[in-house]
């Protein structure tokens, strides 16, 4: 019965609408041509007809009594036929868990005996045999109260396969044996079941004696032996610990013979039993067998897969003698490092993956802070001392094996080692100083290889920055210098300074005070010195550090240990470079803005959990912060917030440009943290500045007219209108500081600047009206009829500069208004389409990708339901923009159409609707504009895009004679993309359908799109 085997799950063919087994089985098998289905057809059938001449009910328990009558009588027969007790075994299986448990319990010890009787036999197949054991494990595992007495004969047949010579059976033996382990434990007969495997294991290796399991056709005994390790694989880590440290014994006696069969069924067996974390084992006999291995790998050639599952195994199992016993653990870790260090040096990949990942996972699980410890007393005791008078500690025996993994041995595996290598300095954190001074050293050496012989770079570097991390740039620039006091400035290592700046986090601010400021002094000196001695190449390399050198400041304001206390001896500096070295600028406020921000999250408490992808140095600098801390940093900032503000408002004023608004920005974190009378008071000052100056513009002679739009500001820097400009930066950079009183103040400021007939100040008025709006949802609503009908009214006057900031005023007060005032949205959004739909075609790009930017987000507002939106909405806005097309000029019409194409991409449930607009679209392709042909185009090419193939045919004729309709004194300049719209279509409708409803005077376009696809 070779296909019996195949079924694996009593469950697995028989429908559970059905309780009859025999139309079931007959349903699945019966044009089956295999014989062994043909058997159990035949047998089943007749079994069944037999129910039904003696009026029995064609149930699981009639089944059930039938098969083991049936058995029951063919067992006591010299010469059954096969076919027929094997078939018989086969429904017994199927059946016995679908019968009441009453009844399999009061069966049970027939069932037992005669199922004991039956698997005795030598003619049955695979697949009887393999159904007889499933039975068997079924009536182990199914018992309400298990006494060894009771289950003695019946687990004795499935120790009775354990060894058999056929694959199939032997592996049912070992899943039922698991099986019926896991039901015993925390039972009495749990330890004379272990016991059973134990002995049978124990015969076979006396049976074996001095054989050579490795030979193909050795000794039952040395075979027999195999079979067992194949099944402790999966008993094992379900034996009772006193068996289990027996068999771990047996495993290295077979250990020392070395042969890979038996070597490596056994790292297999441990490896499983080593992954099970809460499981009872002797590690004294662990350690020993880990102890065994990593000998076995140093001092013998092994094969690639035998070193990979060595490596995997010191892995788990170091791991797990850790938490069995820490200190015999931590004695063998110089053994298992030098180990997993050779396999490093393999040829093998999958081998070195293995080594590596097996060294940083018990580096991490082993290495404790106890460990750190004794080693640092050992090296402080012993400094102390003229001579050392102990060995190595472990820790620096296993630094030491760090150590040489930088060597030129493993010159092709040094991307691992850099690895493994940053591993240890985040385990060591700054005691890394202690152990690590010579790897560090050798790394920077490493920064002098020429790239020819040297390809991880890049790997050398994040191992810097986790040296860096752990260290912390005081200890590192300690031990590699950035050598700057050289007089030739090539010696420099200037390699060091990008290393600093990603990895700097948690850093001192009075180092960079004393130290990195001292530095720049020193470099402004040589700057200097070599400017008078006519050397003017190395005096600009020197200024070139100079700027270097401040540009650590943001590194060192990552979340550094000492703002509170240091802070107020770092701000004279700042403010001075603020004052005196404009380049500066951008790095000094882009550190304030970073102190300010990460205090103000954790003060907060908002900030986020650490992320172990975020590294060591970052998590040791988070761990140390706190709410309290955080408060008290920000305390510091704040004392210092009115020089700062006074400072920045000035050099604000002076500048003649602020790159990226960091000036504005940094007043703006300020005056967040700042005292309100503080803020108030410059607020204030600010105001009455700008009346003034506004009032001096209005003078004859100072006004500029309404085109005029300053192209260079250095040739003018303290005009009137430039001042205005520049006071508005300032008042709006308070915003964050400002009651809602002073908002209104500041508004009333900028209203009649809309309407300024200079561009430069219409500009800035609506940058600082699109800021407030922003940032200030109360003033928006409380103001918004004001607003909408002041952006009507001065709408005639707008210059061409202001558009952009005009628009980003209209999409708030578009998209912020009340969810649940739907009618007021439309009203608005009718307000002002047009000119949004205009912006599409503004010639200034930032202009364009705004105006296209809100036409996205106003659908949004419309159709999605979390804004307050729904698709009525979302249709009624798209025919809204669709009016645009009854616009008589072309600019209109291809702006309508542009609109249509972007918000038809962005919303596939438009798709559909805008198809519907194609005859109007086809129309217009026949119009002599070459405005509204590119921009049909381009719906057309986002309809075909979007479209699934049964829309596209609907359509499919009308499009192809729409694209070649049009005027031929301009389809010259549209041939290539109608020939992309059409290959579009070929490859989502097939060749077939264009070839259908094609032109017959342009197939040969189609012959060359068929070509080309």
């Amino acid at each position: 019965m070779q296909g019996m085997d195949e079924i694996e799950d009593p469950t697995f063919f028989l429908e559970e609408t059905n309780d009859d087994l025999c139309l079931s089985i007959l349903s699945r098998f019966s044009n089956s041509t295999k014989e062994d289905h043909q058997h159990l057809c035949s047998v089943i059938g007749a079994m069944s007809q037999e129910l039904k001449d003696q009026n029995l009910p064609s149930s699981p328990v009639a089944y059930f009594g039938a098969a083991c009558s049936s058995l029951d009588r063919l067992a006591f027969e010299l010469d059954p036929p096969a076919y027929v007790v094997n078939t018989l075994l086969t429904i017994l299986h199927l059946v016995l868990p679908r019968i009441p448990p009453a009844i399999r319990k009061k069966k049970a010890d027939f069932l037992s005996e005669l199922l004991v009787r039956v698997l005795r036999s030598p003619l049955l197949s695979v697949g009887a045999v393999i159904s007889g054991l499933k039975c068997t494990s079924h009536l182990l595992n199914n018992r309400d109260a298990i006494n060894w007495s009771d289950i003695c004969h019946l687990y004795g047949v499935l120790l009775g396969f354990l060894t058999d010579s056929r694959p199939k059976v032997r592996r049912q033996s070992h899943v039922c044996l698991r099986d019926s382990l896991s039901r015993f434990q925390e039972t009495s007969v749990l330890a004379p079941a272990c016991e059973g495997i134990t002995k049978i294991f124990e015969k076979s290796l006396l049976m074996a004696g001095g054989s050579n399991v490795n030979a193909t056709e050795g000794p039952k005994g040395a075979q027999e032996i195999l079979y067992i390790l194949d099944a402790l694989k999966e008993c094992l880590p379900l034996m009772s610990i006193k068996y289990t440290t027996s068999i771990l014994k047996y495993y290295k006696s077979l250990l020392e013979l070395h042969q890979p069969l038996v070597t490596r069924r056994i790292t297999d067996s441990l490896y499983l039993l080593c992954l099970v974390p809460a499981l009872a084992v002797s590690p004294e006999a662990l350690l020993d067998l880990l102890d065994s291995i990593s000998l076995s790998v140093s001092t013998n050639e092994t094969s690639a897969d035998s070193v990979t599952f060595a490596a995997r195994l010191l892995d788990v199992g170091m791991c797990k003698m850790y938490s069995l016993n820490r200190q015999l653990c931590v004695t063998k870790l110089p053994i298992v490092f030098n180990t997993l260090k050779d396999i490093l040096a393999s040829e093998h990949e999958e081998a070195v993956y293995a080594a590596t990942n097996a060294l940083k996972n018990v580096m991490g699980a082993c290495i404790d802070e106890s460990l750190i410890k004794q080693g640092v007393d050992q090296i402080l005791t012993n400094a102390n001392n003229d001579a050392r008078r102990s060995g190595p500690t472990i820790i620096e025996k296993v630094c030491a094996t760090i150590e040489s993994l930088l060597g030129y041995h493993y010159a092709a595996v040094w991307d691992m080692s850099f690895q493994v290598v940053s591993m240890m300095f985040d385990k060591l954190g700054n005691h890394s100083s202690y152990f690590l001074k010579e790897v560090l050293s050798n790394l920077a050496d490493m920064q002098e290889l020429p790239d020819e012989d040297f390809p991880f770079r890049k790997q050398l570097h994040e191992c810097l920055g986790t040296a860096l991390g752990a260290l912390g740039p005081e200890m590192f620039l300690d031990l590699v210098p950035l050598n700057l006091e050289a007089e030739d400035l090539s010696e420099a290592n200037v390699w060091l300074f990008p290393i600093l700046k990603q990895y700097t986090v948690g850093a001192r601010l009075s180092f960079f005070t004393e130290s990195v400021l001292g530095m720049i002094g020193l470099m402004k000196q040589k700057s200097q010195k070599l400017e008078l001695q006519g050397r003017v190449f190395s005096s600009r390399s020197a200024n070139a550090l100079v700027y270097s050198l401040w540009s650590l400041l943001p590194s060192f304001c990552n979340y550094p240990l000492d703002t509170a206390d240091s802070f107020k001896h770092l701000k004279k500096a700042l403010w001075d470079a603020l004052n005196e070295e404009p380049d500066t600028h951008g790095i000094i406020c882009t550190s304030l803005q970073i102190l300010i921000q990460q205090n103000k999250k954790i003060s907060e408490e908002k900030s986020e959990m650490p992320n172990i992808e975020e590294g060591m140095a970052r998590q040791r600098a988070l761990a140390h912060y706190t709410p309290q801390i955080a408060a008290d940093n920000l305390h510091a900032l704040k004392s210092s917030a009115r020089e700062a503000l006074t400072i920045l408002s000035n050099v604000l004023m002076q500048s003649t440009k602020d790159n990226g608004g960091s000036l504005q920005s940094t007043i703006g974190e300020f005056a967040s943290i700042s005292d309100k009378e503080v803020v108030s008071r410059f607020f204030l000052n600010t105001v009455q500045k700008l009346l003034k100056v506004t009032q001096e513009a209005g003078k004859p002679g100072n006004s500029r007219t309404s085109n005029s739009i300053p192209t260079n500001p250095l040739t003018n820097d303290s005009s009137p209108s430039l001042l205005r400009a520049r006071f508005f930066d300032l008042a709006v950079s308070l915003l964050p500081g400002l009651s809602a009183k002073e908002i209104d103040v500041l508004f009333l400021a900028i209203k009649p600047a809309l309407k300024d007939a200079d561009g430069l100040i219409q500009k800035k008025a609506y940058k600082v009206l699109s800021v407030i709006l922003r940032n200030c949802d109360g003033f928006l609503i409380s103001n918004l009829e004001e607003l909408l009908g002041l952006m009507i009214d001065v709408l005639p006057s707008c210059h061409f500069s202001s558009k952009r900031h005009r628009l980003d005023c209209l999409y708030f007060l578009t998209v912020h208004v009340p969810k649940d005032d739907s009618n007021q949205r439309q009203h608005i959004i009718g307000s002002f389409l047009t000119e949004i739909i205009l912006a599409l075609k503004e010639a200034n790009k930032k202009t364009r990708n705004r105006a296209y930017e809100i036409l996205v987000q106003i659908g949004h507002a419309c159709g999605d339901e979390e804004k307050g939106g729904n698709r009525e909405n979302l249709y009624q806005f798209f025919s809204m923009v669709a009016g645009g097309l009854a616009s008589e000029t072309p600019h209109m019409v291809s702006a309508a159409v542009k609109g249509l194409a972007r918000l038809a991409y962005e919303f596939s449930d438009l798709v559909s609707t805008a198809c519907g607009l194609l005859p109007s679209t086809f129309l217009l392709l026949r119009r002599k504009n070459k405005e509204i042909i590119k921009a049909n185009l381009g719906l057309l090419k986002v309809l075909v895009t979007k479209s699934q193939p049964e829309g596209l045919q609907m359509h499919l004729g009308s499009m192809v004679e729409g694209l070649f309709k049009w005027q031929d004194n301009t389809k010259n300049h549209f041939k290539a993309k109608v020939k992309h719209l059409l290959e579009i279509l070929v490859k989502k409708c097939g060749l077939e359908a264009v070839k259908a409803v094609m032109p017959e005077e342009h197939m040969k376009l189609l012959t060359n799109i068929r070509k080309v696809c």
